[in-house]
């Protein structure tokens, strides 16, 4: 676990009580349209280049995975987004990994749900890995 992850087990995220009633699974509406628009920001800025603006990846040299379709929903099909919180935070961006804030990482996967078709509700999706635990990527 890197410095930054443990600050925000330690910090930011320990602080935030884990929401009840909060749905069990990616199709409850686990994020807000307005986060979904700042992720999309971050994520051309820090993931465009290697995984492209429409997510279809394969633009670096390493062959980047899509982020859309079914790449994606087979890669996070029964995991928790607490998964995926700590892979993009640990590992992304390629070029300067463990760099994106628990903010950032949240938007960006609030961005990428909405780009495979999750819908939005009326929470923004925490950066808090206690809530993100709860919530697993299904199929619909």
């Amino acid at each position: 676990m890197t410095a930054s992850l443990v600050a925000w087990t330690l910090g930011v995220l320990a602080a935030v009580p884990i929401a009840q009633g909060r749905p069990q699974n990616v199709w409850g509406g686990v994020y807000t349209e307005a986060q979904a628009d700042r992720g999309r920001e971050t994520y051309r800025t820090a993931c465009g280049h290697c995984h492209r603006d429409d997510l279809t990846g394969g633009g670096s040299e390493e062959g980047a995975p899509a982020l859309v379709g079914p790449i994606f929903t087979y890669r996070w099909q029964g995991e928790p987004l607490s998964e995926m919180f700590l892979t993009i935070g640990t590992t992304m961006p390629k070029n300067k990994p463990d760099t994106l804030t628990p903010q950032a990482v949240a938007d960006i996967m609030s961005f990428l749900l909405k780009m495979n078709e999750m819908p939005s509700g009326t929470s923004e999706l925490p950066a808090d890995l206690d809530v993100l635990k709860q919530i697993a990527v299904t199929a619909r």
